[in-house]
């Protein structure tokens, strides 16, 4: 009896490409991982460590430029040194008269004359002083505007003709040795420029436009 032949059954194996990683080496320890993919594209992935060269520029740039705003704006005056001990005003020139006790009666006698008694070694009234800058500054009272630093010995009254009892910082304004008026308030806050400023447009001292 015959025997058959057997069949020979051909396989076709599917052909798969792997992905095959490579590794360059670029410089020292860099490393450049690439995949080949099996159309044969090559696709690059990131380098950690240029990455965080990145991130350090990015920091450095941030702290050059803020050191730099800070430096800015300690020229333009935003930060400032405080120093209550000093008179804002005579420090930067605002005013140039500082009336001390014996020359009081001399300067009353001058016309339209403004009184500002006020204390050092205080924050409130160090930035009091800061704001009566600009009304100073726009009324045009270098010249007329005395600053008067009071102790706990002073007797106000035979100074300036004022009761013992006024609340300072205050802003006396005399005419021709007279006192006229005094900047107050009716309720416990300390004084403002804005309240000085009302007491020029009372009088129709005010240079403002």
């Amino acid at each position: 009896m015959a025997t058959k032949p057997k069949k020979k059954t051909n396989i076709t194996a599917k052909n798969t490409t792997a992905k095959k990683t490579t590794t360059k080496k670029i410089t020292g320890e860099e490393t450049v991982k690439k995949t080949t993919t099996k159309k044969g594209e090559v696709k690059e992935q990131p380098n950690v460590k240029e990455t965080k060269l990145d991130y350090k520029m990015i920091i450095i740039i941030i702290l050059a430029l803020l050191i730099l705003v800070i430096g800015i704006a300690k020229i333009g005056g935003v930060f400032e040194n405080k120093d209550f001990s000093k008179s804002y005003l005579l420090s930067k020139k605002i005013i140039n008269k500082e009336i001390l006790k014996d020359d009081v009666r001399s300067v009353l006698l001058n016309n339209d004359v403004f009184i500002f008694i006020t204390s050092l070694n205080d924050e409130e009234e160090y930035n009091l002083e800061k704001d009566l800058r600009k009304v100073i500054k726009d009324n045009n009272l270098k010249d007329n505007f005395y600053i008067y630093f009071k102790n706990d010995s002073d007797n106000l009254n035979e100074l300036f003709g004022i009761d013992e009892n006024n609340k300072t910082p205050t802003i006396l304004y005399y005419k021709n040795g007279n006192l006229v008026d005094k900047v107050e308030r009716n309720d416990e806050k300390m004084i403002e420029a804005a309240d000085f400023a009302k007491l020029l447009d009372m009088y129709e001292l005010s240079k403002e436009e």
